[in-house]
């Protein structure tokens, strides 16, 4: 635990350092979205409580009636008792003595005993919530139409690599802060002048308002969740040079995760998810910028549904986006108007190894007509992860 909290520290630190060096004048004015278009979006999911099934002994003491023999010495006893209560005499045979043993029957007798056994059951518990760091590293090929964002559509493809470390921190019940620092780097085959690197970092809390639909599961669990985010991007040109701009964006998000589309339950026991689920996020957020041009407020609505398809570890989706966003410093003005759709498949063929292709139709409008585009990308990505 110590461990994660010095790594929280530091990412805290890094998310409000802002680079000394002055932005410079010219910035590709649709920079933001050309770095958001090739960035997974972030997860809205929350870390809920899990359950597992525990084998538990115990022992109990309980009473039953047994039926026993009696000691010969002791049947002897209670005879001479019986016959001496009844002024009787008997021959002094074996035979006539068993005989009479058996006639009052006091060669056995019924009592009652405690006795003690051990009982076996199993008992559904709560996992206690642990402080998870997780090492990440994405590797993916982008096919792009429209590489460069612009009217003039340019298809490049671009080699994206990303590192991350993340820290989620559990917090009572349900809710929890995600901390994220790591390094992107986007690399064009024909438009190297597009080239950059990020530096990124964000600190998010999710805020679980209330379960919808509580299920065995977290995948038949249906939640509404508040986030809270604070995130920076530090944009370099290729090899971290020449420093570009800095992105700082407070932004706030209601979600309903996880609706039941279909009725029908999928996965092993233990680890039920909807067969079709689907997801609902409406955002707010605010740009920050050392270039004035590039601030801007923004709202988006974003919806999805996702298919666990009979293939095991197999799921597809399909999804998209309709955005608005404001600059509010962008010479003559500037609002754009932006729709996205996406279909994607994910493949996990463990817990920390997934393949996913995505394919994604972008159109942007905007008032200023030499910053409109629209594009068509197509990437598939390896996502490597380690849990500790």
């Amino acid at each position: 635990m110590q461990r994660g909290s010095l790594r929280i520290s530091g990412l805290i630190a890094a998310i409000v350092v802002l680079p000394a060096a002055a932005a410079y004048a010219q910035v590709d004015p649709n920079l933001q979205v050309r770095i958001e278009t090739l960035t997974p979006p972030r997860d809205r999911k929350p870390d809920l409580p899990e359950t597992e099934i525990i084998t538990k002994t115990r022992v109990q003491t309980y009473t039953t009636k047994e039926v026993i023999d009696v000691p010969p010495e002791e049947q002897q006893r209670r005879l001479d008792k019986v016959l001496a209560e009844k002024g009787l005499m008997l021959p002094m045979t074996t035979d006539a003595r068993d005989r009479a043993i058996k006639r009052y029957g006091l060669d056995r007798e019924t009592r009652t005993v405690r006795k003690k056994k051990v009982v076996t059951e199993s008992v559904v518990v709560a996992k206690p919530r642990e402080t998870r760091i997780v090492v990440g590293a994405t590797t993916q090929s982008v096919f792009d139409t429209n590489a460069a964002k612009t009217p003039h559509a340019v298809g490049d493809t671009v080699f994206g690599t990303t590192g991350s470390i993340t820290v989620n921190v559990p917090v009572g019940v349900a809710d929890s802060f995600i901390f994220q620092t790591g390094v992107n780097d986007q690399r064009y085959a024909k438009l190297v002048a597009k080239n950059v690197d990020i530096l990124f970092n964000s600190a998010t809390y999710n805020q679980v308002l209330k379960i919808v639909a509580p299920g065995k599961t977290d995948g038949t669990t249906t939640s509404d969740v508040m986030s809270y985010s604070l995130g920076s991007s530090t944009v370099y040109g290729s090899g971290f040079n020449p420093y570009l701009v800095e992105l700082f964006t407070p932004s706030i998000a209601w979600a309903r995760n996880n609706m039941d589309f279909g009725g029908t339950l999928c996965g092993v026991k233990g680890n039920e998810a909807f067969c079709i689920a689907g997801t609902f996020v409406a955002e707010g957020e605010f740009t920050f910028s050392d270039v004035a041009t590039q601030r801007n407020a923004s709202s988006k609505l974003v919806g999805g549904v996702t298919w666990q398809t009979p293939v095991a570890g197999l799921t597809a989706s399909a999804g998209g986006f309709i955005q608005g966003r404001h600059f509010t410093e962008f010479p003559g003005g500037r609002d754009d108007l932006i729709l996205q759709a996406s279909a994607r498949a994910d493949w996990v063929s463990n817990a920390n190894v997934q393949l996913s292709g995505v394919l994604q139709v972008t159109q942007q409008f905007s008032t200023v007509k030499v910053l409109e585009w629209n594009g068509l990308a197509v990437f598939p990505y390896l996502k490597l992860k380690v849990t500790f």
